[in-house]
């Protein structure tokens, strides 16, 4: 592990890291919790707890529960619980129960989880903000705004303001604002 500013590390069975500056993690690491406010690159992570403040780049990493606040750029990321980010995805895949995303902006390749919900609460109907762009999205419970989505497969459907949605697969409720589009909607 290599830091640039201050770090905190309380033991060798990883119980407590914290790191405020730039931390480069190169090794496959496998940590009970890990804090950071500032920037964290890495190849491979395991770990219960992640709370980043700042921005996060790697290429795999598997957490309990992962939340952010700032620029996530990862290849894999698998979350058994939930993944919560306030700012800008830049997303390969993501596996999690649940994901929460607040942001106007971004790209995500392919979702799987059981709840998602991506918004913006600064959104104003006046002005159209960029769009998170997602190449597919599957899940029992789906609530979307300010998405460009090719695929939602999904039981339950809530497309707020602002989607454009290539093809819908849904069983059960669908909702659609007035100013988004879905160009096909397929029952399933």
């Amino acid at each position: 592990m290599k830091i640039l500013g201050e770090a905190l590390y309380v033991d060798s069975a990883g119980i407590r890291h914290e790191v405020e500056g730039i931390g480069n993690i190169s090794d496959n690491v496998s940590l009970r919790s890990l804090k950071v406010e500032g920037t964290l690159s890495f190849e491979k992570i395991s770990c219960d707890t992640i709370e980043v403040e700042g921005s996060s780049d790697g290429d795999s990493l598997t957490a309990q529960n992962f939340s952010a606040e700032g620029t996530v750029e990862v290849d894999s990321l698998n979350v058994a619980q939930i993944f919560k980010l306030e700012g800008l995805p830049k997303i390969s895949n993501i596996a999690a129960a649940e994901v929460s995303i607040e942001s106007q902006s971004g790209s995500i390749g392919n979702v799987k989880c059981k709840r998602i919900k991506i918004f913006h609460d600064e959104y104003s109907s006046k002005v159209r903000r960029s769009r998170i762009r997602v190449k597919s999205i599957e899940a029992d419970t789906v609530e979307l705004e300010n998405c460009a989505v090719d695929v939602v497969k999904c039981q339950n459907a809530l497309i707020g303001t602002n989607c454009a949605i290539a093809k819908l697969f849904v069983a059960g409720t669908c909702e659609v604002t007035d100013d988004s589009t879905v160009e096909e909607v397929v029952r399933t």
